[in-house]
């Protein structure tokens, strides 16, 4: 009896001691930085993670990049703090330097690395894809079919089948992965249209408070077309009532935008394109006919174009405002659309002095002159 107790007793204190020593060498992995084990400098250096990632795998390559000293340990220390699921995705900074607990912390509450793109004014949406999948945010074809997904459209306040005219242009910090997913490209559509509503919702502030009575605010996320859908709540109360004046806007806002690079013909432009619409003229205008023709147009507006009524956006064959935006416009085209500037203008052409601006006129002979003198100046600038 005595002999199995002492037996017992030793067993246990075999155990402890290599509890012990267990414990030891965790501690000593956790509080030591991978660049003392390996004898190296510290560094920084980056990794990716992607969406659905194990985190066996995401030690694997953190060890491989000289972060953690052991897969092993670091695994042990991952389950041990219940961690392991809460991962991010997304591309995050580290340093050989940190203890393997400030390593799995970058994991669990790091903050990604955004980068910068810019989506400048004026473009058509499959424009503003190929911008993004260029520098790595999106992949063309998750960000084309999302764009044109009516059931979205509807649930961001969009009044039309796709995005068009909604993806702001703006610089943007995004998020990126050395292999895009359809979520990289929801979150890049979402925060442009977002920004776009942000931006805007000036404007439809103060057209609810001009309406007065007449407006009635909608509890944010409330689908008021009783469609069964939920609106985003960042779409403007006014803006969700009248998905009309919204077509409206935007509409003539893309025209404008296309039409004029000076910031402050804008507002006689869209007030040129209030007076055709207002007199039932045609609205003649070149870029609706060249959006309509797609990404196939080459370059150059033929009469053939212009007389071809199976392009529904050729604004010489049919009265009123296109179908849908042209492009997606800056604030100030959005600026003038809300407010275009009250004038007798019915013709507007380019100066001819390679300046961006144009000659404006009220009536077709003053305009025809205005031609005239375009035409001479750039037959002697030789352009």
């Amino acid at each position: 009896m005595r002999k199995r107790t002492k037996l017992l007793l030793g067993s246990s204190g075999l155990l402890l001691g290599i509890i012990a020593v267990i414990l030891w060498d965790m501690h000593k992995f956790v509080i030591t930085p991978a660049n003392q084990v390996f004898g190296e400098e510290g560094r920084y250096y980056y990794l990716t993670i992607e969406s659905g990632a194990s985190f066996d795998k995401v030690a694997e390559d953190i060890f491989n990049a000289h972060g953690i000293s052991s897969v092993r340990r670091f695994k042990l220390l991952g389950y041990w703090k219940r961690r392991t699921a809460n991962i991010k995705a997304g591309e995050f900074e580290f340093s050989t330097a940190w203890s393997p607990e400030q390593v799995l912390d970058q994991l669990v509450n790091g903050r990604a690395l955004l980068h910068r793109v810019t989506i400048p004014e004026g473009l058509p949406w499959w424009a503003v894809g190929k911008i993004l999948e260029n520098q790595g945010f999106v992949r063309a074809e998750d960000f084309a079919q999302l764009v044109n997904d009516a059931p979205t459209m509807r649930r961001y306040g969009i009044p039309f089948a796709n995005a068009e005219g909604f993806l702001y242009p703006e610089t943007y910090m995004l998020n990126k992965a050395s292999v895009p997913t359809r979520a990289h490209a929801q979150s890049a559509m979402q925060t442009m249209i977002q920004t776009f509503w942000l931006k805007t919702a000036p404007f439809w502030e103060e057209r609810a408070n001009s309406a007065g009575a007449a407006f009635t605010p909608t509890r944010e996320g409330v689908d008021v077309t009783a469609s069964g859908r939920v609106i985003a709540s960042f779409v403007p109360g006014y803006a969700r009532l009248h998905p009309e004046e919204v077509k409206r806007i935007v509409i003539l806002a893309s025209l404008v935008e296309k039409e004029s690079a000076a910031a402050d013909e804008r507002p006689r432009v869209a007030g040129v394109y209030t007076n055709r619409l207002n007199i039932r003229m045609p609205l003649q205008c070149d870029p609706t006919v060249i959006y309509g023709l797609g990404e196939s147009f080459a370059g150059v507006i033929l009469r053939s174009h212009l007389l071809d009524a199976g392009n529904p956006y050729n604004t010489y064959k049919f009265y009123g405002l296109p179908p849908g935006p042209i492009c997606s416009p800056g604030l100030g085209s959005l600026r003038a659309a809300f407010y275009p500037e009250r004038n007798k203008y019915f013709y507007f052409v380019a100066s001819g002095k390679g300046d961006g601006r144009h000659v404006f006129s009220a009536t077709l002979a003053e305009h025809n002159a205005a031609v005239s003198r375009y035409r001479e100046l750039v037959g002697r600038a030789g352009r």
